[in-house]
């Protein structure tokens, strides 16, 4: 702004004496006259703060209303028990298969999933979900359910509000690949 302009306040539009005033209104910086600063400045707590004149506005002067974020929901409260299905659950099912000596319509029947569904695991097209792993386990008294309740009394101690960084989540996601 050039020193000749004489400038006008942003609310009431008259030319204003001195620097004026730079305030926070609904969100939006303006700059009044002394008149409109007295009015707005005791009035609406929160929609608006007093902004320091002649220099870069200090970052933290204004509270934008921000929405609280829900409070992410901590995973443990499912049961504390994570059941992963292990990696090699084609090569045991396949083997397992092979030792039935059965046929896969047999088979099928007699655990209770589709042949197809049984030949995609098998031949490790798909992860069988947890429910299909624990007929195939009871079936054929094979293992194919890892649970992974050790981590998980560890994290016990950590508080209640603890807030992870993304460094934990990072180091979570990485802890997860590596089994």
């Amino acid at each position: 702004m050039g020193k000749a302009k004489p400038k006008y306040c942003e609310i009431c539009g008259a030319p204003i004496r001195g620097p004026g005033h730079r305030i926070r209104l609904e969100g939006a910086e303006v700059l009044v006259c002394d008149r409109c600063y007295e009015k707005y400045g005791g009035k609406k707590p929160g929609t608006f703060s007093i902004m320091p004149t002649g220099r870069q506005p200090a970052r933290r002067t204004y509270s934008q209303p921000s929405r609280p974020k829900p409070a992410p929901k901590p995973r443990t409260e499912r049961p504390l028990v994570t059941e992963e299905i292990v990696e090699d659950y084609a090569e045991r099912v396949y083997q397992a298969i092979q030792r039935s000596k059965k046929s896969y319509q047999e088979l099928a029947q007699e655990i209770g999933l589709s042949m197809n569904d049984l030949r995609a695991i098998a031949h490790g097209h798909r992860e069988p979900t947890i429910k299909e792993a624990k007929k195939l386990e009871r079936y054929f008294k094979i293992k194919l359910i890892e649970s992974g309740g050790e981590e998980l009394l560890e994290k016990k101690t950590i508080p209640r509000d603890y807030e992870p960084t993304l460094g934990d989540i990072a180091n979570i996601r990485i802890k997860k690949r590596k089994k």
